[in-house]
């Protein structure tokens, strides 16, 4: 387990020739004394003690950011694209108009609607009259009734189509897409526009069937977008009953909080971390590690000797970082090296408060 940098017994032996003779290794004698006189002193050390510290483990998915509230305006009717007075990221008010159809068909649909009414109107007053002077059967008098009724009802339906072709938010939000430009012939069902709330984001993934077990609603988890990614902090909010039978998963969503949210665009993918189980791991405070390039070492006390030891580090949370491997329970670990201390230097340690 331990990979120390140190001295070798032939190293030694050979630094001791080079000094200048065998005898300037032996002691006592004048020149031992002038060595101890010249070794340095201990270096005082804060250390911890290795201990295992339980937490949760996580297991990563891809996921994607997308509006809690969103809506994708259709077309109704048939017509030709006339005005599209809305711009893509521009924020609008409910009511507002996003696209404007042309209302030929829909126009002339009214006018011989309002005409037919006005006919049905006239015959049932006629028929009316003529019933209350009993010059007209009851017969007379409910098929002219119900004539009025068919009349009026289409009437509300022609100019309720007419309105059709004006396209208005249904809330308010921002645009988040545009599919026609002005002159396009549209079709019942042609996607037009795309209204979003961008203050209401969550985020969506699928995870494994045995991750969902371990994952609760309500539960805050990671989410890291960009790179170098940024993490933000979601809380889960749903998890789909079941699973999908073809990719074993399950859905879930985690909102983002509003302010988050300003940070985050809809579309945008990133990582989400959630807990699949637990586990044992060594923490340390982060100053503990050095970098050397790219390696990573820490300095380990055995015997009031400081040295130099590599590990593998994970993550960095909650002002901790994660020791993968290269350390065992019960070593003490120098949390603040600084630039004196040396491999093999004598220490003096002192536990952390």
């Amino acid at each position: 387990m331990l990979r120390r940098i140190g001295w070798s017994t032939v190293g030694m032996v050979g630094a001791c020739l080079i000094a200048g003779g065998i005898s300037a290794c032996h002691g006592p004698g004048k020149s031992g004394s002038k060595a101890e006189s010249r070794s340095p002193s201990t270096l005082p050390v804060e250390v911890v003690v290795v201990r295992p510290s339980g937490g949760s483990r996580d297991g990563h998915v891809s996921a994607v950011v997308e509006a809690r509230h969103d809506a994708l305006m259709r077309s109704r009717v048939s017509g030709r694209v006339v005005a599209i007075p809305v711009r893509l990221g521009q924020r609008v008010r409910k009511g507002d108009l996003l696209i404007r159809l042309s209302g030929e068909s829909q126009g002339a649909a009214v006018r011989a609607a309002d005409a037919t009414l006005l006919e049905a109107e006239k015959n049932y007053s006629r028929i009316d009259a003529l019933f209350r002077s009993a010059s007209a059967t009851r017969a007379e008098w409910d098929r002219a009734r119900k004539n009025l009724d068919v009349a009026r009802a289409q009437d509300q339906r022609a100019h309720s189509v007419l309105g059709w072709s004006a396209i208005r938010s249904p809330f308010s939000g921002m645009i988040s897409g545009k599919f026609v430009r002005e002159g396009d012939t549209v079709a019942p069902g042609t996607p037009l526009v795309e209204v979003i709330e961008p203050v209401r984001l969550r985020v969506e993934a699928h995870v494994p069937s045995l991750w969902a077990r371990e994952i609760e609603k309500g539960e805050k988890v990671r989410f890291g977008a960009g790179n170098p990614p940024v993490f933000f902090s979601v809380i889960i909010r749903e998890i789909a009953a079941g699973t999908d039978p073809v990719t074993h998963t399950v859905r879930i969503r985690a909102d983002v909080s509003p302010s988050d949210a300003r940070k985050l665009r809809p579309g945008e993918f990133g990582t989400l971390f959630v807990p699949v189980g637990k586990e044992t791991r060594f923490l340390l405070p982060p100053t503990a590690v050095l970098d050397k390039d790219g390696l990573k070492e820490v300095f380990v006390v055995e015997n009031n000797r400081a040295y130099l030891q590599y590990v593998r580090t994970g993550e960095v949370r909650d002002g901790q970082i994660e020791i993968l491997s290269g350390l065992s329970e019960g070593e003490t670990v120098v949390i603040h090296p600084g630039s004196r201390l040396e491999n093999g230097a004598a220490v003096t340690p002192e536990i952390a408060s």
